[in-house]
């Protein structure tokens, strides 16, 4: 036998020894598959069996522990959580300086995925490897498990955002305005402020992190971050603002009054206005709401031709002395209207009213370049001065004359019932005339009159001595007997029925005159309400019914 048969006869023995190694390889493979495949059959099935809807033993979710409970219970479990960390404070350090607390329930803690939290600790042992799974099921059985879901939780951007707004507030630069004035006869413009304002976006990312990263379940400490704002108006903004353009003054009294503190606090909103070329001003959306948390107390004011207590009570006045200041600017009346009666700290056909959103005061800037409104409260006195640019010749003088055309006075009393307890009776407004009255523009050029024009025409009507009749009693035969008296107009028929009422027998002489306690005299009682078009036409009776004007 050759060399080369015999290599060739080990050969082929080789090959059948490696082949019958393979063949076993594959066998003992195929068998271990099946084994296994066999043996994740069944704890798959056993792990099936086990999931009864509920959480695993030794399964918490944040730091609630949810064991034994379905999806359901352990959702209110986990809120129930939250809500008793709701009292928890937080402390805000302004990077400026100063400190402001808020609790977790004010700033709306919540836990946004907390769906999806759940859901995952209803899965965790019933799902992914079988053998894995049965392990965990089995510890879990033991009472060896520990297994913490992570909860994520979350401030609601809103109401965080306004925690840090208001109470930043008062620790915090304000930005102010650039603004115009008068010093020694000039005008100035003074420079505008930069302020300072909660960096929402980062302070609520920051607490966030500590909430999710560092919170133990007790009080904190977070840095509240700080960016710079700009104010409204610059000085850039006012550039073109050089003249006093027009100016008027009423006297108010700075008696600490409610009608003195709404004439302040309408001022105040007024002043510092910057309109465009163009642009339009409503007095009484600029003042308005008027209600206690923007400034304003009650005061009286005209209504249906009477002095009534409203909020607001004597705003028309702010608005009348910024109409007369813009009379004398020369910019453009778009809406006015007079009172249904006369005030006293102006003359006839001089006023305009205001009154909720029926009666308003709107004017537009007719100039090219900006105006800029300054109010002024000094000694009880009320300025509106208006700045722009002037155009207007030197000798240009503006003279506004009120004339009386028509004037017819009233006679008698009028008896309106009150809140006020049966007894009292008081003057609420003094007599008013009817008139009829024209506002005269007259123009001088270097003292030598020009022109004469009529701007407006304005109507009040008349009203009699009004006096309020208390009606209020824990007797109500005896508030309807009051009011029946009232509906009379007679004065001896209601003292009458007041001495009855009091004192069980009718008066012999009640006619001899009428009280005057606690009285509000016309003149101090502000403005009106019921005047019907910006010429002051009214019906002639003057009857109608119109919102309270202030």
């Amino acid at each position: 036998m050759t060399g080369t048969k015999k290599r060739r006869r080990r050969g082929r023995r080789r090959h059948r020894r490696n082949r019958r190694s393979l063949y076993l390889c594959l066998t003992v493979v195929v068998i271990a598959a099946v084994s296994i495949g066999a043996v994740q059959l069944f704890l798959g099935n056993y792990v099936k069996k086990q999931n009864d809807g509920t959480i695993l033993n030794g399964v918490k979710i944040g730091t609630t522990d949810v064991s034994g409970m379905t999806k359901k219970e352990a959702t209110k479990a986990v809120e129930k959580t939250l809500s008793g960390y709701g009292g928890v404070k937080v402390t805000f350090e302004l990077e400026s300086g100063g400190t402001f607390e808020a609790t977790l329930a004010e700033m709306g803690l919540d836990a946004p995925d907390l769906k999806e939290t759940v859901a995952q600790a209803a899965k965790y042992g019933y799902s992914g490897n079988a053998v894995s799974a049965y392990k965990t099921l089995k510890k879990a059985e033991k009472g060896k498990l520990r297994h913490t879901i992570p909860l994520k939780y979350a401030v609601s951007e809103k109401e965080t955002g306004e925690i840090l707004d208001t109470r930043s507030s008062e620790l915090l630069a304000q930005p102010q305005n650039a603004y115009v004035t008068q010093q020694d006869g000039s005008v100035q413009v003074v420079k505008e402020k930069q302020g300072e304002l909660p960096d929402h976006a980062k302070t609520i990312q920051a607490l966030n992190n500590w909430l999710n990263e560092d919170w133990n379940g007790k009080n904190g400490t977070i840095r509240a971050a700080v960016k710079k704002t700009d104010p409204e108006i610059t000085e850039k903004d006012l550039k073109g603002v050089t003249d006093l353009l027009g100016t008027y003054t009423t006297f108010y009294g700075s008696d600490g009054s409610g009608r003195a503190q709404n004439i302040e606090t309408g001022a105040s909103h007024i002043g510092g206005t910057l309109l465009a070329p163009g642009e339009e001003l409503s007095a009484n959306a600029a003042m308005e709401p008027y209600t206690y948390e923007n400034g304003y107390a009650e005061a009286a004011s005209y209504e249906s031709n009477t002095v009534v207590q409203t909020m607001g009570g004597g705003i028309c006045q702010v608005s009348t002395t910024l109409y007369n200041a813009i009379l004398y600017a020369e910019l453009e009346i778009v809406e006015r209207y007079p009172h249904s009666m006369l005030v006293g700290y102006v003359e006839p056909s001089m006023d305009a009213a205001i009154a909720d959103d029926v009666l308003d005061l709107v004017f537009k800037n007719n100039q090219k370049t900006p105006v800029y409104i300054e109010s002024v409260l000094s000694g009880g006195n009320l300025t509106f001065n208006i700045y722009g640019k002037e155009t207007r010749d030197p000798g240009r003088t503006l003279e506004f004359v009120s004339e009386t055309t028509e004037s017819k006075e009233t006679e008698g009393k009028r008896f309106v019932a009150t809140e006020d307890y049966i007894g009292y009776m008081g003057l609420q407004s003094a007599a008013h005339p009817e008139i009829s009255a024209q506002l005269w523009k007259v123009v001088y050029e270097n003292g030598v009159e020009v022109s004469r024009d009529v701007i407006n025409y304005s109507t009040y009507v008349a009203a009699p001595e009004t006096y309020g009749v208390g009606t209020v009693s824990d007797d109500p035969a005896a508030t309807e007997k009051m009011n029946q008296a009232i509906l009379t107009q007679d004065e001896a028929q209601i003292q009458a029925a007041i001495q009855e009422i009091l004192y069980g027998v009718p008066a012999e002489n009640t006619a001899s005159g009428t009280g005057t306690p606690d009285g509000a005299s016309a003149e101090a009682a502000g403005d009106a309400a019921n005047a019907t078009a910006a010429n002051g036409a009214v019906p002639a009776d003057g009857t109608q019914t119109a919102p309270a004007a202030q």
